[in-house]
């Protein structure tokens, strides 16, 4: 039976830090992938579309502090920093075509407060819902709540304040070129990753920890444990013995929720338009507004992002039904000819994924003290790392490689 210092369990972007450590620090270890790729849900596909399309995580979030616009720039990833997370380049439709543009600057101002109170009363140590600070009646409110979704993964009301206000934020956000998921993958090339060995089960009874994977049973001194707050909260893994009660009580205080995209490539180019919001909710009632992303970089391309309740509704959609959503949204606000520039399609499913099951992280009301127990090391043996472990930056793949190399960090301290 083999054996290592460390065990990494996950290949996304924690557990490839983790290992890129390791590996600098000359530690004997192993990365082991339940899936057949590296890198999570830091995930480019350059075969379905023919052009590169980040099915994760894209945007180079909190870009003066984040390391991969550093590690872009020596490897020569390009990325838009004049394209920012900021409404920018948006427009909002109605049934008639583009909102006037009081309207438009109507919604721009309450989302603004909104978030402004949100993070105000996460300063002021409040812990409480996002809804409790939007305006009851406000006919914005299905916008607003449309653009949480796809910050959060989660409707407003199951977001903490106080956790949010714990974000850090440092700079714009820069969607990168060729894909974020390239640039993860290409940081790691030279780290040795054992693919499509899920782990069953983890034995931390003596003094080594055993895993058991499909393709046979090894043991390690500490192992750092980097797969998604979700796949802890199912069970996907058992653990002999289990983990602590306060720990698993952070885990399903911290749930991902549902962040999906459905891409659409065009026979050509959208013309007039950069990133388009299109609001349908005062043209008729039962519909919700959709976001669409139009030409990254140039390119023939619409993306359809959903999150929260309403990305949950449309993830669990037929191929069939999706691609009817889609069509709708982009001849709604584009006119009906566009049905025919459809060439192909794409979308995810990463809350049915049984190696992810959601977005990303972020604390319930009353539940933000929670994600501190992620930085805990159970028994000095067992590590966590993800997204979900970064308190300044949750949610994200910046927040993920930071805490991958900090578990390193500690796992070695205690060889």
């Amino acid at each position: 039976m083999s054996h290592y210092d460390v065990a990494v369990i996950g290949a996304g972007a924690a557990g490839l830090a983790a290992g890129l450590e390791l590996q600098k620090q000359g530690k004997s270890f192993i990365v082991l992938e339940a899936r057949n790729r590296i890198g999570g849900r830091a995930y480019t596909d350059t075969a379905t579309l023919g052009l590169p399309v980040d099915c994760g995580g894209h945007w180079l979030h909190s870009a003066d502090q984040n390391p991969f616009v550093r590690i872009a720039d020596r490897l020569g990833f390009a990325y838009n920093s004049n394209i920012n997370f900021d409404g920018d380049h948006t427009v909002l439709f109605g049934k008639d075509g583009p909102l006037p543009d009081a309207e438009q600057a109507e919604l721009g101002l309450y989302f603004r407060q909104v978030m402004a109170d949100i993070l105000a009363a996460g300063k002021a140590g409040q812990d409480v819902a996002f809804s409790d600070v939007m305006e009851p009646h406000n006919r914005w409110n299905p916008m607003v709540r449309m653009i949480i979704g796809q910050i959060t993964s989660l409707d407003p009301e199951l977001c903490s304040t106080l956790d949010a206000a714990r974000y850090h934020y440092d700079g714009g956000d820069y969607p990168v070129e060729n894909g974020y998921g390239a640039l993860v993958a290409r940081n790691a090339a030279g780290l040795p990753v054992t693919l499509s060995t899920p782990v069953t089960r983890i034995d931390w009874s003596g003094p080594a920890v055993r895993l058991e994977t499909q393709r046979g049973t090894l043991t390690a001194s500490r192992i750092i444990l980097a797969v998604p707050v979700n796949v802890l909260a199912a069970g996907s893994i058992r653990f002999d013995p289990a983990l602590p009660p306060g720990l698993m009580e952070a885990v399903h205080d911290c749930p991902m929720g549902v962040s999906e995209k459905f891409f659409m490539l065009l026979d050509r180019p959208v013309e007039g338009y950069g990133h388009v919001y299109g609001d349908v909710i005062f043209a008729d009632p039962a519909k919700q507004p959709f976001n669409l992303h139009l030409n990254p970089f140039g390119r023939p391309l619409v993306v359809c992002h959903f999150g929260g309740s309403q990305g949950g509704e449309l993830e669990r959609l037929s191929d069939a039904a999706m691609m009817d959503v889609g069509l709708e949204a982009i001849t709604e606000a584009l006119g009906a000819g566009m049905r025919k520039r459809v060439v192909r399609t794409l979308r995810t499913h990463w809350a049915s994924d049984p190696f992810t099951l959601g977005g990303y992280s972020h604390a319930g009301p009353g539940r933000a003290a929670s994600r501190l127990k992620f930085t805990e090391t159970v028994a000095d043996r067992i590590i966590l790392a993800g997204e979900h472990c970064s308190i300044p930056s949750f949610s994200t793949i910046h927040g993920a490689h930071l805490s991958g190399i900090t578990a390193a960090e500690k796992a070695m301290g205690l060889l």
